[in-house]
């Protein structure tokens, strides 16, 4: 059985999230979005990279994540398309 769990790094190891998560995007609402908590599969009692299919589901479900820029973007009176380079005037 494969199941999904949060993690990040301290000084003295690697910690879980404690949860099974039956999809990669359950797990990613426990992730901290400080770029410092990542996803990891739980597969037959060892911890394990995702593979690729469940990195797409990553990436695919980071859009839908309510601390993603794209949540908070949306009813701004300005928002900022990614293609604009930071050191531009906004228009």
């Amino acid at each position: 059985m494969i199941f999904y769990v949060a993690c990040w790094t301290e000084d003295d190891g690697v910690y879980s999230c404690g949860h099974s998560h039956q999809s990669v995007r359950d797990a990613m609402n426990c992730l901290v979005p400080d770029g410092g908590s990542f996803i990891r599969a739980h597969d037959n009692g060892l911890l394990r990279s995702l593979n690729n299919r469940e990195f797409i589901d990553f990436l695919e479900s980071l859009k839908e994540m309510p601390w993603s820029w794209r949540n908070k973007a949306q009813g701004c009176e300005f928002t900022v398309p990614p293609t604009v380079n930071a050191e531009e005037e906004p228009p």
